[in-house]
C-alpha cells in the first residue's frame, strides 16, 4: 500500500514538470523583449545618473589652466633652424679638420725633406767614413801581409839556421862514434869471434837455396810485393817509396822505420851474439847488425835467403 502512495507521487510530479516546462515554452518568448527594454532603461539611467555625478563634480572644481598650443609652423621652423645650426656645424668641424689635415701633410712634407737632406748628409760623411775605413783596412791589410812575410822569413832562415846547426851536430857526434865504435872492444871481439865469409860458406854448404819453405816463420808469405817487405815472424810491411828496393853498407845509418823488425832467433841461423847495445834485424832478404842508438850499420848479411 505504501509502495502504490509513493509511486503515484512520483508519477504526479513528472506531470506537473512537464506542465510547467510546456508553460515557460510558450511564454519565454513573449516576455524576453519587455525583460530587454527594462534592462536597456537601467541602464540608461544609471549613465544618466554618473553624468551628472560628473557634472556636479566639475562644478564644484576650479577651472584648469591649459598652456596655449604651439603652432605646427613654428615648431617646423625651430625644427628647421635647429637642423640648419647642426649642417653649419658639421661643415664648419670638416673644415677644420680638413685644414689640420692638410696642415699635418704639410709639415710632414717639411719634416720628410728634412730627414731626406739629412740623411743625404749622413749618407755622404758615412761614405766617406768607410772609403777611409777601406783605405785604412787595406793599409792594415798590406802591412800585416808585410809583417807577415818578413816573419816567415825570419822562421825559414831560424829554421834553416837549426837545420844546419843539427846537420853539424848530428855529423859531430857520428864522426865522435865513428871513431869511438872503431876503438871499442865490443866490436872487435865480435868481428874476432864471428866472420861473414866463414857463415857464408858453411851456411850454404849445409842448406839449400830455397831452405826457408816450410819454415815457420815465413808462414803468411805468397810473393814479392811491389811497395812492401816481408819479415819472419812480422809479415808484410810497407816501405817508403825512397827507401824500397835500397841497400846500406857497413858505415851506414840504418832508417829507423826498420829497427822494430828485430831477430831474435839469432842462433838459430848461426849469427853473432850481438854486442851490447846492437841488434839484428830484418830488411827485406838482407839482414843487418846496427847500434839501437842511431841505427849506424856494424854488420851486414846481403840475400840471407833468395825468393
Amino acid at each position: 500500500m505504501v509502495m502504490t502512495d509513493r509511486g503515484d507521487k512520483d508519477i504526479e510530479m513528472k506531470r506537473t514538470l512537464l506542465v510547467f516546462s510546456a508553460l515557460t515554452a510558450f511564454v519565454a518568448p513573449a516576455i524576453a523583449p519587455a525583460v530587454a527594454q527594462a534592462q536597456q532603461a537601467e541602464i540608461q539611467d544609471r549613465d544618466g545618473r554618473r553624468g551628472d555625478t560628473r557634472a556636479r563634480r566639475e562644478q564644484r572644481q576650479e577651472p584648469q589652466t591649459q598652456p596655449p598650443r604651439q603652432p605646427r609652423q613654428d615648431r617646423t621652423d625651430r625644427r628647421q633652424d635647429r637642423r640648419e645650426d647642426r649642417r653649419q656645424d658639421r661643415q664648419d668641424r670638416r673644415g677644420d679638420r680638413r685644414d689640420d689635415r692638410q696642415d699635418r701633410r704639410q709639415d710632414r712634407r717639411e719634416d720628410r725633406g728634412d730627414r731626406r737632406q739629412d740623411r743625404g748628409e749622413n749618407r755622404q760623411d758615412r761614405w766617406g767614413d768607410r772609403r777611409d775605413n777601406r783605405q785604412d783596412r787595406r793599409e792594415n791589410r798590406q802591412d800585416r801581409r808585410e809583417d807577415r812575410r818578413d816573419n816567415r822569413q825570419d822562421r825559414r832562415e831560424d829554421r834553416q839556421d837549426r837545420r844546419e846547426d843539427r846537420r853539424e851536430w848530428r855529423q859531430d857526434r857520428r864522426e865522435d862514434r865513428y871513431e869511438n865504435r872503431r876503438d871499442r872492444r865490443d866490436y872487435r871481439e865480435f868481428r874476432r869471434s864471428w866472420s861473414r865469409d866463414n857463415w857464408r860458406r858453411d851456411w850454404d854448404r849445409r842448406h839449400r837455396s830455397d831452405w826457408w819453405r816450410g819454415n815457420r816463420s815465413f808462414r803468411g808469405y805468397t810473393g814479392v810485393r811491389v811497395g812492401f817487405y816481408f819479415a819472419p815472424n812480422y809479415g808484410y810491411y810497407s816501405v817508403p817509396r825512397q827507401y824500397w828496393g835500397r841497400r846500406w853498407s857497413e858505415g851506414d845509418y840504418l832508417p829507423s822505420i826498420f829497427w822494430r823488425y828485430q831477430l831474435n832467433d839469432y842462433r838459430t841461423y848461426g849469427l853473432g851474439f850481438p854486442p851490447q847495445g846492437t841488434r839484428w834485424v830484418y830488411v827485406d832478404n838482407h839482414i843487418y847488425l846496427i847500434d839501437e842508438y842511431d841505427g849506424y850499420i856494424i854488420e851486414v848479411v846481403y840475400d840471407f835467403w833468395r825468393w
